[in-house]
C-alpha cells in the first residue's frame, strides 16, 4: 500500500479528491463539508516528531476539486479572518464564495434556545430562570449550550443564585467548556501580539466601547499608549487578522465586536492587570436579573409577550418546575378522558394534585394503519395520570377539524397505553370558534386560552 512503501504523497491525494471520484465513478453527487478549514495549513507536519514546519500550502491540495460541480465543497471556520486570507492565497478569488451570518441569536431566538437545549439535556429550569439565563447569556447559542450542559459540581438551573454560579463557572473556571474554547482564542491572539501590556490595553479598549470606530491617533491620545501611530497601526491589523476587532473603510479606523461574551472574558484576562482590580461579576449578574425584573416590573409580563413564540416551551417548564399542581390550574374543565366517556352523565372535575415525573415535548406515536401522528407536550404524574396537550400558538380561533384531530389522537394514545389515565387539554392562544368549544365540552378535553401560572 502507499502508508508502507512511504507515500504519503498518494495516501493525501486518494483521500481529498475520493468524492469526486466516487461521484464520478457512480454517478451520484456528494457534498463535501470541511470545518475548521483554517487549520489545515498550521496543524499538519511532514514529519511525525513535528520538527518541521507545518505543511501550509496543504489548502492548496483542493485547488482543482473546489469547483467540481459533483462535489462541491462548503468550507466553515471559527476565525473568519484567517479562514479567508487561506481560501484567497490557495483556492483563488472566485473558486469559494464567502457567506457571511450573524452568530448571534435574537433575544427571542436566543429564549428559544435555552428551552430547546433544556429539553434535550433533561435539564430542570424555571420559566423565570429560562430569561435570566437567556440574559446573562446573551442569547449566544454557544454560551446557552455551555451553561446547560455545563460540568460546574453546584449545578441548578432552577434559582437564581445557581443561574448566576453556573454562567460564573462558565466564564472564569480553567476547566469549564466555555473558559476552554475562549482561553485558546485569546492564547492565539496573544502570541500574535506577543502578550504586549499597551496591546492587551487596546484590545479591551476596544471591545469595551465596540459601538463606534476609533483611529489610531485616537487611540494614543486615549490610552497614552508610549508608540508611534505605525506601531499601533501594525497591532491593531493583527488583532483584526485574527478576528478580535473589526476594520473600518478606512486604514486608519478599527472597532471592537459587538460581542458582549469576548467583552467579558477580556475583563477577566486583562482588568486586574491594566487597571489593577478584578471585576465582581456575580455582583454585576445579580445586577442585570434585578434589571430585568425592573424592565417588566413582573417576569410575567415579558413571559406574556413570548407566549406567541414560546407557549410549548412556557407549559412544558410550567408542568417541569412546579412541585405539585392540579391541571384545573392551568385548564377549565379537567376530566378523565375514559371516566368521561363511558359516564353519561358529567363526570366530576379531576382537581388531582400531580407530581410531574417526566415532562416530553413533540411526541410521536401511530395508527394503526401506519400514520404518524404527534402530540405537542404529554406529562407523566407519579399517580399514573398523564396529560396530553394540543398547542396553537397562532391569534386565531381554532377550527372544529383541528379539534376533532386532537381527540383521535387522544383515542391512539389511549389504545396504545390502556393503563394510563388520560387528562386531555387543548391550549389555544386564539380561542375557539364555539362549534369546536362546543366538541371540547362534550367530548371531555379541558381547554385554555392563556397560559397562567408561568412562574
Amino acid at each position: 500500500t502507499d502508508k508502507e512503501r512511504g507515500e504519503y504523497d498518494l495516501m493525501w491525494k486518494a483521500a481529498y479528491s475520493a468524492p469526486h471520484r466516487f461521484a464520478e465513478k457512480f454517478n451520484c453527487r456528494f457534498l463535501v463539508i470541511l470545518d475548521e478549514f483554517q487549520n489545515i495549513t498550521r496543524f499538519v507536519y511532514p514529519d511525525k516528531d513535528y520538527q518541521t514546519a507545518p505543511i501550509e500550502t496543504l489548502a492548496g491540495s483542493f485547488h482543482y476539486h473546489s469547483e467540481s460541480k459533483i462535489a462541491p465543497m462548503l468550507v466553515t471556520g471559527s476565525y473568519a479572518g484567517w479562514l479567508l486570507r487561506v481560501i484567497h492565497q490557495y483556492l483563488e478569488a472566485g473558486r469559494l464564495r464567502p457567506t457571511h451570518f450573524s452568530p448571534y441569536l435574537t433575544e427571542e431566538e436566543g429564549l428559544q434556545a435555552v428551552y430547546k437545549y433544556a429539553e434535550l439535556y433533561q435539564e430542570p429550569i424555571t420559566n423565570e430562570t429560562a430569561l435570566q439565563i437567556n440574559k446573562l447569556c446573551m442569547a449566544d447559542p454557544f454560551f446557552i449550550s455551555c451553561v446547560i450542559e455545563s460540568d460546574y459540581e453546584g449545578r441548578e438551573l432552577t434559582s437564581r443564585e445557581g443561574v448566576i454560579n453556573t454562567v460564573n463557572y462558565e466564564l472564569f473556571d480553567k476547566r469549564a467548556e466555555m473558559f476552554l474554547t475562549w482561553g485558546e482564542y485569546i492564547e492565539k491572539t496573544l502570541q500574535r501580539i506577543n502578550g504586549e501590556q499597551q496591546s492587551k490595553q487596546m484590545l479591551l479598549h476596544l471591545n469595551k466601547y465596540a459601538a463606534r470606530y476609533w483611529t489610531t491617533q485616537e487611540l494614543k491620545d486615549e490610552l497614552h499608549l508610549n508608540l508611534d501611530v505605525s506601531e499601533i497601526k501594525r497591532i491593531l491589523i493583527i488583532l483584526s487578522e485574527v478576528d478580535v476587532i473589526e476594520r473600518g473603510t478606512s486604514d486608519i479606523q478599527f472597532k471592537g465586536l459587538e460581542d458582549g461574551t469576548l467583552n467579558l472574558i477580556l475583563r477577566h484576562r486583562f482588568q486586574e492587570e491594566i487597571k489593577g482590580f478584578m471585576p465582581n461579576f456575580p455582583k454585576e449578574f445579580d445586577q442585570q436579573i434585578e434589571e430585568l425584573k425592573a424592565e417588566n416590573s413582573s417576569l410575567r409580563g415579558k413571559l406574556n409577550y413570548y407566549a406567541g413564540i414560546l407557549a410549548e416551551h412556557l407549559l412544558a417548564t410550567a408542568f417541569r418546575s412546579k412541585k405539585r399542581f392540579a391541571l384545573t390550574d392551568f385548564f377549565q374543565n379537567v376530566f378523565e378522558a375514559k371516566v368521561f366517556a363511558e359516564q353519561k352523565l358529567l363526570p366530576r372535575i379531576d382537581g388531582t394534585r400531580l407530581n410531574m415525573v417526566l415532562v416530553k415535548e413533540r411526541v410521536k406515536i401511530q395508527r394503526d394503519d401506519g400514520k404518524n401522528m404527534e402530540i405537542d407536550i404529554v406529562a407523566q404524574s407519579s399517580c399514573g395520570r398523564e396529560v396530553l396537550v394540543e398547542v396553537r400558538k397562532r391569534q386565531k380561533k381554532m377550527d372544529l377539524n383541528v379539534v376533532e384531530d386532537f381527540q383521535e389522537k387522544v383515542a391512539v394514545y389511549q389504545k396504545q397505553f390502556p393503563e394510563a389515565i388520560i387528562l386531555p387539554a387543548f391550549l389555544s392562544l386564539g380561542g375557539f370558534i364555539q362549534k369546536a368549544d362546543q366538541f371540547c365540552e362534550t367530548h371531555g378535553i379541558a381547554t385554555a386560552t392563556e397560559i397562567k401560572h408561568y412562574l
